[in-house]
C-alpha cells in the first residue's frame, strides 16, 4: 500500500464517526459549463498548423456539510472533456526542431519526431476531499497543488485563450506557462492555513505526479520523464486598501521533485520558482506573473513571464496582454500578443473576441499564427438539491 493509499484510509476511516455527527443537511451543487473556440488564422511555418475549432466542456459537482463544532466537510469531483490542438495535447509537444532533446520536466514540451496526432479527450480533473476549520484547510485526493492554485497573474477578458496558461490553443503554438502547474491533477495531500492579515500559507505532496489532465499530461509522450515526491510551497496575499479603494493579489511559489530520465544530462530532480500579483484600481486592473524552472535537466532552464491591463467599458471586459517564454532545453523561444473583449449576453452566455499574435522561434525556423478568436462560453447551474 503507498503513503498516499495509507493517509486516504485513515482519513476516510476517521470521516466516518465524524460524518455521523453532522449538524447541517449535506448541499449538494452541479454546474455545466461548455466553451467554444471559432478562430480565423494566418499561420506561417512548419512546426504546427492552427485549428479553427475547438471546445470543451466541464461537470463541477460539489458536496458540502457543516458540524457543530464549525468544521466544513466537502468533496469535489469535476470531470472534463475537450478537443485542444491535436499536436499539443495537455500542453506538451513534440516539435520536431533539429536538435535532439527530450521533453522537459516543468515545460513538457521536446524537440523530437510529433507522433501521432490527438483527438478529443475526457478527465476526471478534480476528485477530492476537503476538511476546513479554524486550524486551516486539508484536502486529499486528485486535485491540483497549492502553487497552482494559489497563483495570481496577468487579467484577461478571455478564459480559455489568451497568451499564457492556456487551456485551449488554436495555434498551436503557445509556450508560456506560469501558473506554476508541476503536478497536474495528480493524487496528492495538501494542507493550507487560514487567512491571517489577507496572507496564507500552504503545501502539498505528491507521490507519483505523472498527471493525465486536460491541461498537464505528462504521460502523452514517451520521452517525458517520471516525476515523484513533490513537494510545494506557496503563500497568497489578498488585501483590500479601503482608503485607496484598491485590492491587491499576490502569490508566490517554489516547488521540487524526483526526476528519472533514461536520457543524459538529468539533474535527478527539478526546481521551479513562481511569483505573480493582480492589483485593481478604481478605473483599471493590471498584473502579470514570472516562472523560471531548471527543467530537471543541466543547462536547459524554461523561464516564462506575462503581463497585462484589463478595463470594463459600458458592460464590456476589455484586456491588452503580453507573454515571452524560453525553453533551453528545446530550442524554442515565444512571444505572444493579444487585445480581448468580452461581454456577458445573458447570465449564462459570454461572447468573447480577441485578436491574437503568436510567435515561436526555433533552430528549424521561425513560425508565427495571427488573427482572430471568438470565444463563446454557456455555463449553467445544472443540479441544486439539499439532503438530510
Amino acid at each position: 500500500m503507498t503513503r498516499l493509499n495509507l493517509l486516504s484510509c485513515l482519513l476516510v476511516g476517521a470521516s466516518v464517526p465524524v460524518l455521523a455527527a453532522q449538524a447541517t443537511p449535506i448541499e449538494f451543487k452541479s454546474d455545466l459549463e461548455a466553451a467554444t473556440i471559432v478562430s480565423a488564422i494566418d499561420h506561417d511555418g512548419l512546426l504546427t498548423q492552427d485549428e479553427s475549432l475547438l471546445y470543451e466542456v466541464a461537470l463541477d459537482n460539489r458536496i458540502e456539510t457543516f458540524l457543530d463544532n464549525g468544521l466544513k466537510i466537502s468533496g469535489r469531483l469535476t470531470l472534463r472533456g475537450q478537443r485542444d490542438h491535436p499536436a499539443r495535447p495537455g500542453f506538451s509537444g513534440q516539435f520536431g526542431t533539429s536538435v535532439s532533446a527530450p521533453a522537459g520536466a516543468y515545460s513538457a514540451v521536446s524537440s523530437t519526431e510529433p507522433g501521432d496526432e490527438t483527438g478529443a479527450r475526457g478527465s476526471l480533473e478534480a476528485a477530492y476531499l476537503e476538511f476546513d476549520g479554524g486550524y486551516g484547510e486539508l484536502r486529499l485526493g486528485r486535485d491540483r497543488g497549492v502553487a497552482a492554485r494559489f497563483h495570481e497573474g496577468a487579467p484577461s477578458a478571455l478564459t480559455f485563450t489568451g497568451v499564457s496558461n492556456v487551456y485551449l490553443d488554436p495555434t498551436g503554438l503557445s509556450l508560456a506557462r506560469t501558473n506554476h502547474d508541476l503536478t497536474g491533477p495528480s493524487a496528492k495531500l495538501s494542507y493550507a492555513t487560514p487567512r491571517i492579515l489577507g496572507l496564507r500559507a500552504g503545501i502539498s505532496f505528491t507521490p507519483d505526479a505523472n498527471a493525465k489532465g486536460l491541461d498537464r499530461n505528462l504521460s502523452a509522450f514517451s520521452d517525458q520523464p517520471d516525476i515523484e515526491n513533490a513537494v510545494e510551497l506557496a503563500a497568497n496575499l489578498s488585501r483590500t486598501l479601503r482608503s485607496a479603494n484598491t485590492s491587491i493579489e499576490a502569490s508566490l511559489a517554489w516547488s521540487t521533485a524526483s526526476v528519472d530520465s533514461p536520457f543524459a544530462g538529468v539533474r535527478g530532480d527539478v526546481s521551479t520558482f513562481s511569483a505573480g500579483t493582480n492589483i485593481e484600481f478604481p478605473a483599471f486592473t493590471i498584473g502579470g506573473s514570472w516562472l523560471s524552472s531548471d527543467n530537471g535537466f543541466k543547462g536547459a532552464d524554461y523561464e516564462a513571464w506575462d503581463i497585462g491591463v484589463s478595463k470594463e467599458i459600458r458592460g464590456t471586459d476589455v484586456s491588452i496582454g503580453y507573454s515571452e517564454a524560453d525553453d533551453a532545453l528545446a530550442g524554442l523561444s515565444s512571444e505572444a500578443f493579444s487585445i480581448s473583449a468580452a461581454r456577458n449576453i445573458t447570465d449564462d452566455l459570454t461572447l468573447g473576441l480577441s485578436y491574437q499574435d503568436q510567435k515561436l522561434r526555433s533552430p528549424a525556423g521561425k513560425n508565427s499564427g495571427s488573427g482572430i478568436v471568438v470565444e463563446i462560453t454557456l455555463r449553467s447551474d445544472f443540479l441544486e438539491m439539499s439532503a438530510n
